[in-house]
C-alpha cells in the first residue's frame, strides 16, 4: 500500500491537473468578457448621412492634396528642364565664342602668310628667285571661233549655199566659211 504522503501527492497532482483543465476552458470565456462588446443599436439616418459626408470630404481633401502634389511635381520638373536647357545654352555660347576667337586668329595668321613682303622674302632666300630686269608682255591671240560660232556659221553657210546654188552667186558674194573667218580675224586685229 501506498503511504499517506504518496496518496496526498497523487491527489494534489490530480487536483492541479483538474484546475489547469478548468483554466484552459475558462480562458476563452474570460477573454470574451474582457473585450468590449460591440455597441449595437438602431442605425439612425442622420448618422449615416454624416458618415457619408465625412467620407466624401476626406476623399475630396485627399484628391485635392494629390492634385496639388502632382502640379508641384510638374512645375519642379519644368524648372529642372529649363535649368538643364540653360546650362546647355551657356555651354554652346562658350563654344561659339571660342570658335569665333579661333576663326579670328586663323584669319590673322592667313593674312600674315599672304603678306607680299613675306612671300618675296621666301622667294629670294629659300627659292633663290631674282627680280627680273625687264618684263615682256605677250599679246593674246585669238584661238579661233567657238563651237557655237562654228556651228552657226556652218548652218548659215549651208543655207546660203542652197540659195546661191540656185542662183549661182556663191563665189561672187564672198560668203564662204574661209572668207568669213578671214573677215573676223581682220576685224579683231584692228
Amino acid at each position: 500500500m501506498a503511504s499517506p504522503a504518496a496518496e496526498l501527492r497523487t491527489k494534489e497532482r490530480g487536483a492541479r491537473q483538474q484546475s489547469e483543465a478548468n483554466r484552459a476552458e475558462a480562458e476563452p470565456l474570460r477573454r470574451q468578457k474582457e473585450q468590449p462588446a460591440a455597441e449595437l443599436g438602431v442605425v439612425d439616418r442622420r448618422n449615416l448621412l454624416a458618415r457619408r459626408e465625412r467620407r466624401q470630404v476626406t476623399v475630396l481633401v485627399l484628391a485635392a492634396a494629390l492634385f496639388v502634389a502632382g502640379a508641384l511635381a510638374i512645375v519642379a520638373g519644368g524648372r529642372a528642364l529649363v535649368a538643364r536647357d540653360q546650362v546647355t545654352s551657356d555651354s554652346l555660347q562658350g563654344a561659339i565664342a571660342s570658335a569665333l576667337g579661333t576663326e579670328q586668329n586663323l584669319r590673322l595668321e592667313r593674312a600674315n602668310l599672304e603678306a607680299p613682303g613675306r612671300i618675296l622674302h621666301i622667294a629670294t632666300t629659300q627659292l633663290h628667285m631674282v627680280t627680273p630686269t625687264s618684263v615682256v608682255y605677250l599679246e593674246p591671240i585669238n584661238p579661233g571661233e567657238t563651237v557655237a560660232e562654228a556651228h552657226g556659221a556652218s548652218v548659215g553657210a549651208a543655207s546660203s549655199r542652197r540659195s546661191a546654188s540656185s542662183t549661182g552667186l556663191h563665189e561672187q558674194r564672198g560668203s564662204s566659211p574661209g572668207h568669213t573667218r578671214q573677215r573676223r580675224s581682220r576685224a579683231q586685229k584692228s
